[in-house]
């Protein structure tokens, strides 16, 4: 399966594919993704971290082995720079997969979903300050907004920690840092995913082959500690570890296809749909409970994405109108 095989001669059919595997791989992580580590979270989430990698890299080894082969892992090393850029996407996709599994088996969707809202704005200001994509002031004003928001959570949380008697240096589990790690690590890693010479397929073959001596490495050390469940437990959690290849694979290769195919904000404004997914999942579903000074960070969250699309809105309007 060749994602990246399209007639760039046409770029309205490039962007209409490229929205297509956004909402793929949104819609996946919005629903399918927590649903499935939710059933798993009696695992330790390190072994879900494993079984990422573990059964990921076969699925990937055969999408790999489709046209144009396995040659295209070779091109993906060419050019300077290019080893540094796929070793600083599978650190940047390691960390974000790590702190999403760690989000859901502890019951911290809302924080997670929290980060995931913040990461299209990220992504706008990496690309502003990367790939030199201008912002207009209705963009800076969304992601100050933004800011503000993430500061009320950041206090919000704080405040909750000292009622309980925790106190700041007493539990930094407990700190929001899934709703800061989460979009820096994953706009990162799009602005990475941009910048590199693989295509979707062959640069997830690659940094799924860094991580497995690492992976097999957690698996041993956790067998030896008695904290593995395959084999352990009950037919479908084995099914369900097994089944975690093609959960890892088909949203970050639909993701990093789309990301080759189209701008760093038009990415940031289709994001908003798996958050919004997960963030039903958690209150509907999981019954995760949402204090009223959280519930006040994600109105200015809500209030500066609302702000951002409009002004996209507004921007590809008159420019549909010059062009016509």
């Amino acid at each position: 399966m060749n994602f990246d095989s399209i007639n760039k001669t046409d770029p309205s059919r490039s962007r209409a594919i490229g929205v297509g595997q956004a909402l793929i791989a949104y819609l996946f992580w919005g629903f399918g993704t927590g649903l499935y580590f939710k059933l798993l979270d009696h695992v330790n989430a390190l072994e879900l971290l494993a079984w990422r990698v573990l059964a990921g890299l076969p699925v990937m080894l055969i999408l790999v082995a489709l046209p144009p082969g396995y040659g295209r892992i070779r091109d993906a090393f060419r050019g300077r720079g290019a080893f540094l850029l796929l070793s600083t996407s599978t650190i940047l996709i390691t960390i974000n997969w790590f702190t999403f599994i760690f989000a859901v088996v502890s019951g911290r969707l809302v924080e997670a979903s929290l980060g995931y809202y913040i990461n299209p704005l990220v992504s706008v200001l990496l690309g502003r300050l990367f790939l030199g994509e201008r912002l207009t002031p209705m963009q800076k004003k969304a992601i100050a907004l933004a800011g503000i928001g993430v500061i009320v959570f950041i206090w919000s949380t704080l405040s909750n920690l000292e009622g309980k008697g925790v106190g700041i240096g007493g539990s930094l589990v407990d700190l929001p840092w899934i709703a800061i790690t989460l979009p820096i690590s994953f706009g990162l890693y799009g602005l990475c995913r941009k910048k590199m010479r693989a295509d979707a397929v062959s640069g997830l073959t690659i940094e799924m082959l860094m991580l497995l001596p690492f992976m097999l490495a957690l698996e041993f050390f956790l067998a030896q500690r008695g904290e593995t469940s395959l084999l352990k437990i009950d037919l479908k959690t084995d099914l369900l570890l097994f089944v975690g290849g093609c959960v890892t694979v088909l949203p970050l290769v639909a993701f990093a296809a789309a990301a080759r195919r189209l701008r760093l904000a038009t990415i940031g404004l289709l994001q908003y749909i798996a958050p919004t997914c997960q963030f039903f999942l958690a209150i509907a579903f999981f019954g995760e409970d949402i204090t009223p000074s959280k519930a006040a960070a994600f109105v200015l969250i809500w209030l500066a994405v609302g702000i951002y699309c409009f002004d996209v809105w507004q921007v590809t309007r008159q420019s549909e109108v010059k062009t016509s």
